[in-house]
């Protein structure tokens, strides 16, 4: 047997990795052998397991949360784990490093640190395993544009039943060991996994939390995963996954992609099966097996998920991205991300057919609502229907996504976790207002709005947005009362207003 050790000093919220090897070769490494640290520091005792990394070698991965010196000693079945001790140090984290991301004053999202964290997302479903190129594009976009989370699924996506679409690229591997259909769930294919992790890694080198969506209802047969997988494999299934991704802080669990949803394997018809798993105990062996709390959620087709302890906020799919989005805050009285409303795209379906300037505007809403959204961009350039980026990345070609951009540089001027919509100060329709009491208005203004006008105060400051060009139009402080008139610029606008 030999030990490994990443590095002996690590950061606040980085990992620290132990490596064993064995000399003793087990029938089935996956079960046969159990391994857990225990991490000991002056503030907190933590116990973390390990996981099965391929060629007789298991891993160990602790986030520290705290500086400090660390204690550990291991525990296992296997006699040459079993009994080892060491330490490590870990220091304060650097000025990029803030921590993992939590809900912090009820509605809404910031990192450990307390930093506020402003959740604009994107979608790419299957980008991991696409080739590297492919995927060194698709972070270049995300980074570009300004995302900074991501959904991503962990198993593959196929797509049947659609002809404007063609989703059947295969990953260089599979998951689980075996074949198609007749899957051994209790053996992984740890390069499956290794990849996965490794884009993880991408995304966090940018600032861009990774949203792992564990389970995707429907595969047409493709790959049976969907259909073979029973709860009990799924429980090890996710036992397995947080051994090996939990210590990452840009980690999100979505516990399903349309958990309600079940289409036919010749993609005939879809049908509603909410209880086609069991979401709760799912939901619950995450929250307490979880060693560090990461967000968690579950992604609906029909009916919105109902609340539970397990659940740290809403994710929710829907195209009402404002009265809805301000109905389930108060409801579950948690964050809603409105994580799917319609794509931006040139697809002939429903789901798929938003302008850059629908786009734009109903992400806008999430935002006057209080709440978050998810972008997603689905179009066929020169009749590729298989490079499409919101299952397979690539570059984005949409509208919306730089103005997307522009949008939250413009939020996180404000003190946005602060700030509660003002039904009083607009129509609900065509002119919304989000205010911090009467010191900090933000309202949107769309180009359908008859009344282009907004009441101010002297002494204001205020600042107007040109939303689709992305530009300041004009900034100034008032020196009366009254109405600031917005009739030199017809098309959307944001006007910013801050009470000296």
């Amino acid at each position: 047997m030999n030990i490994g050790i990443n590095k002996n000093v690590v950061e606040k919220w980085d990992i620290f990795e132990i490596t064993l090897h064995s000399s003793v070769v087990f029938k089935n490494p996956f079960t046969d052998v159990f391994v857990s640290a225990f991490f000991e520091t002056d503030t907190y005792t933590k116990e973390v397991k390990g996981f099965y990394d391929g060629d007789n070698t298991w891993k160990i991965r602790f986030m520290p949360e705290s500086a400090g010196i660390y204690t550990y000693f291991i525990r296992s079945n296997n006699k040459e784990f079993d009994g080892i001790r060491g330490e490590f140090k870990c220091t304060e984290p650097s000025l990029d490093n803030h921590g993992p991301v939590r809900v912090s004053n009820k509605y809404h999202f910031s990192y450990a640190d307390g930093t506020p964290f402003f959740v604009m997302g994107t979608t790419a479903y299957a980008w991991t395993y696409r080739p590297e190129d492919i995927c060194k594009k698709t972070l270049e976009s995300i980074a570009r544009n300004g995302f900074n989370k991501v959904r991503m699924l962990v198993f593959p996506k196929y797509l049947a039943g659609f002809d404007e679409i063609d989703l059947t690229y295969e990953p260089p591997v599979l998951p689980y060991e075996g074949q198609k259909n007749n899957f051994d769930y209790k053996r992984f294919n740890v390069e499956y996994f290794k990849n996965y992790e490794k884009r993880i890694e991408d995304l966090l080198k940018l600032g861009i939390e990774a949203e792992v969506i564990l389970f995707h209802n429907y595969d047409f047969g493709k790959w049976g995963i969907d259909d073979g997988l029973s709860d009990d494999d799924a429980i090890f299934y996710l036992d397995y996954l947080i051994s090996r991704i939990s210590s990452y802080r840009n980690v999100w669990w979505s516990l399903a992609n349309e958990y309600d949803i079940y289409k036919e394997p010749d993609g005939s018809g879809v049908r509603i099966k909410p209880d086609r798993r069991d979401w709760d105990r799912l939901g619950n062996f995450i929250m307490n097996n979880d060693p560090y709390n990461h967000l968690r959620s579950i992604h609906n087709f029909g009916v919105i998920y109902p609340n539970r302890e397990w659940l740290t906020h809403v994710s929710y799919q829907f195209p009402n991205t404002y009265s809805l989005l301000i109905d389930l805050k108060w409801k579950y009285q948690k964050p809603v991300i409105a994580d799917e409303y319609i794509y931006e795209g040139n697809l002939p379906y429903h789901w798929g057919n938003y302008s850059g300037r629908q786009e734009l505007f109903h992400h806008w809403l999430t935002v006057m609502a209080g709440g978050y959204g998810t972008h997603g961009e689905c179009y066929v350039i020169n009749g590729n229907k298989k490079d499409i980026f919101w299952t397979y990345g690539g570059e984005m070609v949409g509208e919306s996504a730089p103005r997307l951009k522009f949008m939250k540089e413009i939020i996180e001027t404000l003190p946005f976790q602060q700030m509660e919509p003002d039904h009083t100060k607009g129509d609900g329709i065509n002119k919304f207002c989000i205010c911090k009491g009467e010191t900090i208005q933000l309202y949107l203004i769309t180009e359908n709005c008859k009344r282009r006008k907004i009441w101010c105060e002297k002494q204001s400051e205020v600042t107007i947005y040109d939303l689709w060009n992305c530009r300041i139009i004009e900034k100034f402080v008032t020196s009366d009362d009254g109405n600031i008139k917005l009739d030199f610029c017809n098309d959307m606008l944001a006007v910013k207003i801050i009470k000296n």
